[in-house]
């Protein structure tokens, strides 16, 4: 059967291009714009089976064996910290090698994707540390401001992850690469900030959180847009991106209303910002978008029930039972909803950087 990752198979081998991926699909499956995907748009390859789990429960215990047997030759220095990790990170570029760009399974490449970007930074972690002095922790801000050579060398850890997982991301092309680079890219956004001024940071930390929230929705917009019908990587890879964007904007916008300590304003601003990224999420069909609003919509819930003193065990089990309502009937009825708020703009210009409204949604 013709599909994304036999077509990329014979790009690798250098039978087509990459840059033709997508079109050859979309002409040999016979699709075209107007058509909805036939399967999940959301459908995630996390495994192909047991044998990607299977492996990744070894590379679990590889890892694991690798750090004990670590602990037992070397101290905790930061220059034997350094050694240790770049070593783990080394380990995860030559099993990438094989499991990633030779095999292609997917759970084990993300397992060994955050293990690369993870190592990458903390090796540079303990060389900067290492370089400092065991005295001058690499988050000792202090002499930042009197030594400006000493702030670059704080900040390198973060440029080295990004650097190095950018690398990783152009040799193996693991959708959930640029995701990870988002997180270190937050770190070094935040730490920079926190240099210039730790007072900036914390008084507006929520809307520093925001910002770079929207940033990655944007981002995530983009991958979206380069694959309405959901069918390449650039689809699994808005998906991380949806996620770490939802996490960041829900808890930046949720925390202003909290921080006003009024219990009950705070879960109806709740609600409702839950419902606009609710119908956000649906226009742009993004499940992930809206999973990570669903614990606060829980918070708020009880917030409100327990205006009415129904009890502890009273007030959970009706947050518990209102809240698993609302996930089964948005989710099973939502390709419907969708249809009915997008039918309205079926042949405008931007339904064609949207997916395609799904045949149910056409529904009378």
């Amino acid at each position: 059967m013709i599909n994304h990752e036999l077509l990329h198979q014979a790009s690798e081998r250098g039978l087509i291009k990459k840059a033709q991926i997508a079109p050859l699909l979309a002409f040999l499956t016979g699709d075209e714009s107007e058509q909805a995907p036939h399967a999940d748009p959301e459908e995630m390859h996390f495994a192909r089976g047991f044998h990607d789990i299977f492996i990744s429960i070894g590379l679990v215990i590889l890892f694991a064996g690798y750090f004990f047997s670590a602990s037992l030759i070397t101290d905790d220095s930061p220059l034997h910290w350094f050694g240790v990790c770049a070593g783990a990170m080394t380990v995860s570029w030559l099993l990438a090698e094989w499991l990633s760009k030779k095999l292609r399974l997917s759970l084990p490449s993300i397992l060994l994707t955050g293990a690369f970007v993870t190592f990458s930074t903390l090796a540079a972690v303990g060389l900067v540390t290492f370089i400092l002095g065991s005295t001058n922790p690499i988050w000792d801000l202090s002499r930042s401001y009197d030594h400006p050579d000493i702030t670059w060398l704080q900040i390198t850890p973060f440029v080295f992850g990004l650097v190095a997982g950018w690398g990783f991301y152009k040799r193996f092309s693991v959708p959930i690469t640029p995701a990870f680079l988002s997180l270190v890219g937050i770190g070094l956004f935040l730490y920079s900030i926190a240099v210039i001024d730790t007072d900036l940071l914390a008084n507006y930390l929520n809307l520093w959180l925001m910002a770079i929230g929207v940033g990655c929705l944007v981002l995530a917009l983009w991958f979206d847009m380069q694959d309405p019908l959901r069918r390449t990587v650039n689809s699994d890879t808005a998906f991380w991106l949806h996620l770490v964007a939802a996490s960041l904007i829900v808890h930046s916008i949720l925390s202003l209303f909290v921080a006003q300590n009024q219990s009950t304003v705070a879960a109806i601003a709740t609600i409702v910002t839950i419902l606009v990224i609710g119908l956000f999420a649906l226009v742009i069909d993004r499940r992930a978008l809206l999973a990570s609003a669903i614990g606060y919509l829980g918070f708020a819930i009880a917030a409100l029930l327990d205006q009415i003193d129904l009890g502890d065990k009273v007030g959970l089990s009706v947050t518990l039972l209102v809240l698993g309502i609302f996930v089964l009937m948005l989710g099973s009825g939502w390709s419907s909803l969708r249809g009915l708020i997008l039918r309205p703009f079926a042949k405008r210009a931007i339904m064609r950087l949207l997916p395609p409204i799904s045949p149910k949604g056409y529904s009378k």
